[in-house]
C-alpha cells in the first residue's frame, strides 16, 4: 500500500470557494503533464504555485483554472512525490476532476492513507499521525490544544522518556543472564526494581490524565431527565442560549432525544434532552421513556430536573427509575421563580445526588452556576499539577499504558520471588513493546488498519 499512487479531495466535500485535490505516490510527477497545462512547468519549479488549466488526459477537455504545486519527496507531508491542485469547490466539478485523475491509473485514496504514507515514510510517528485526525475533528479549544501538542511530539517524547529506562533495565537483566553462575545480587535486584518502580510511577502519571483527556476529546455527556413539564427542554434552551427544544404546557412534548453540543470555556459538552419519566399508557411516549432510561448508560452526569412547585413524591418516582444506572446525579430544582421557598428545602440526599442546584430556566437564574459546575467537573478530572503536562486522550494509548504497567508488575514480582530471570526479561520486553506500540515503533498491519480506517478520506 505504501507504493500506491493515490488521489483524493483533501478538503471538505461541500460547496466552497476553494477545494484542494491531492495526488501522492511514485507516479504523481509522471501523470502531471497529462493533467495540467500552463506556461510554466511545475516540475521545474517545485513548491511554487503555478497557474494553469486542469484538463482531462483522454478527451483534452479543460476542466478548471487551477493553481498547481509539485512537492518532490521526501519534502512533502506524505514523504512521497505529491501534486496538489487548488481549484473551485463545486462538488460536481471535484468529482469530474477526480474521475479524470483516476483515468490515468491512479487509485482513490482510502481513509487516512495520506497520513499512513507519512507514517510509513517516517514523516510522523503513530501518535502524530493520529493527532492529524484529532486536529481535524476537534470541537473545542482544549481538544484542539491537546491534538496540536501531540502533533508537535509532546506525547511521543513523554513515551520515549518512559521507555528509555526500560531498555537499561532489560540490558541489566540480560547481562545477569549472560553470567548465570553469578546470579543476581541483592544490590542489582534493588537497582532494577527501583528503576521499574520509577517507570511505573511515570506510567501512572500519564494514565491518570486519561479521564480528563477523554472528556476533552469526546465531551462531557449530560442527560437532562425528570418528570414531564419539569422544565427539561427549557433548561436545555437556557444553557444553549437559543430555542432548540419545543417548550409547551402539554405533557410529553419531548418523546425522542434532542442532542446538542456546547462549548464552555474551551470544553465540549453534549447535552441530551429526554422524554419525561412517568407512568404512561401512550405507546409512543412509553417508547420514549424506555429510550431515556437506556440513555443513562451513555451519560457522565444526569441532571434530574424537578419542579419547585410540585410535592416531593412525583420526582421521587423519577429518581427511583434512574438512581441504579446513573453514574452521577445532580439534583436541579427548577422554577424557583414560582416558589423561592423551595431553595435549600427541596433537596436530594447527598448519598444519592452529588449536587443540588436551584434555578429558573425561564429567567436563567442559576444556570450560569450550573454551567460553571459542569466546567469544573471536567477540570477536576485532571490530576494536580498536570494542567501544563502531557495529556492522554486516546483510548488506544491508555490501553497500551495499562498493558505496559501490568507487565512491569509481573516482572517485579518475578524478581522478588526469585523466579528465573528469563521470565522477568520477557515481562519487561512485553512492557517495552506496549510502549513502543503507542508511537508505532512496533506495529502490525491490523493495528494500522484499525487506526487509519477512522480517518476521513483525504487525510
Amino acid at each position: 500500500m505504501a507504493h500506491r499512487t493515490i488521489a483524493a479531495l483533501a478538503t471538505a466535500p461541500f460547496p466552497s470557494g476553494l477545494a484542494v485535490v491531492r495526488i501522492s505516490g511514485p507516479r504523481a510527477k509522471e501523470v502531471l503533464p497529462a493533467l495540467f497545462v500552463s506556461k510554466k512547468e511545475p516540475l521545474a519549479f517545485p513548491r511554487e504555485l503555478i497557474f494553469g488549466w486542469l484538463k482531462h488526459p483522454l478527451t483534452q477537455e479543460r476542466l478548471d483554472q487551477v493553481l498547481a504545486v509539485c512537492m518532490p519527496k521526501p519534502h512533502s507531508f506524505s514523504g512521497e512525490d505529491t501534486i496538489e491542485f487548488q481549484m473551485h469547490g463545486s462538488p460536481t466539478l471535484v468529482e469530474k476532476v477526480l474521475k479524470a485523475i483516476y483515468s490515468t491509473g491512479i487509485e482513490p485514496a482510502e481513509p487516512g492513507e495520506f497520513s499512513r504514507q507519512a507514517f510509513l515514510n517516517g514523516k510522523l510517528d503513530l501518535v502524530q499521525a493520529e493527532s492529524v485526525c484529532e486536529l481535524a475533528s476537534a470541537t473545542s479549544e482544549n481538544a484542539l490544544r491537546i491534538a496540536k501538542e501531540n502533533l508537535g511530539g509532546a506525547l511521543s517524547s513523554a513515551i520515549n522518556e518512559v521507555a528509555e529506562p526500560l531498555r537499561d533495565v532489560l540490558a541489566e537483566i540480560e547481562a545477569c543472564l549472560d553470567f548465570p553462575e553469578e546470579g543476581i545480587t541483592p544490590q542489582t535486584e534493588q537497582v532494577i526494581t527501583a528503576k521499574i518502580k520509577s517507570v511505573q510511577d511515570k506510567i501512572d502519571q500519564l494514565s491518570a490524565t486519561f479521564e480528563f483527556g477523554s472528556r476533552v476529546r469526546d465531551g462531557l455527556r449530560v442527560l437532562i431527565a425528570g418528570r414531564p413539564n419539569a422544565g427539561k427542554s427549557s433548561l436545555l434552551n437556557a444553557m444553549l442560549g437559543r430555542a432548540r427544544a419545543i417548550v409547551s404546557e402539554i405533557s410529553g412534548t419531548t418523546r425522542d432525544f434532542i442532542e446538542e453540543e456546547l462549548s464552555v470555556a474551551g470544553y465540549r459538552f453534549v447535552f441530551c434532552d429526554s422524554a419525561g419519566l412517568h407512568k404512561s399508557e401512550d405507546p409512543i411516549e412509553k417508547l420514549g421513556i424506555e429510550l431515556a432510561i437506556d440513555k443513562l448508560d451513555w451519560a457522565d452526569i444526569v441532571l434530574l430536573v424537578v419542579d419547585a412547585s410540585e410535592d416531593s413524591d412525583p420526582w421521587q418516582e423519577a429518581l427511583e427509575l434512574i438512581r441504579k444506572r446513573a453514574r452521577k446525579i445532580w439534583f436541579v430544582v427548577n422554577k424557583i421563580d414560582l416558589n423561592s421557598k423551595a431553595i435549600g428545602i427541596l433537596q436530594c440526599d447527598s448519598k444519592i445526588c452529588s449536587r443540588n442546584f436551584y434555578i429558573s430556566a425561564k429567567s436563567k437564574a442559576g444556570t450560569e452556576e450550573l454551567l460553571s459546575s459542569l466546567k469544573n467537573e471536567v477540570q477536576q478530572a485532571l490530576p494536580d499539577r498536570a494542567e501544563a503536562s502531557v495529556v492522554v486522550s486516546n483510548a488506544r494509548h491508555f490501553e497500551c499504558l495499562r498493558r505496559a504497567k501490568e507487565a512491569l508488575e509481573s516482572a517485579t514480582q518475578s524478581i522478588i520471588s526469585k523466579r528465573p530471570l528469563e521470565i522477568s526479561s520477557a515481562e519487561v520486553r512485553i512492557s517495552l513493546v506496549a510502549l513502543e506500540e503507542i508511537v508505532g515503533k512496533t506495529y502490525t498491519e491490523d493495528i494500522l488498519g484499525r487506526i487509519f480506517s477512522k480517518f476521513c478520506i483525504g487525510k
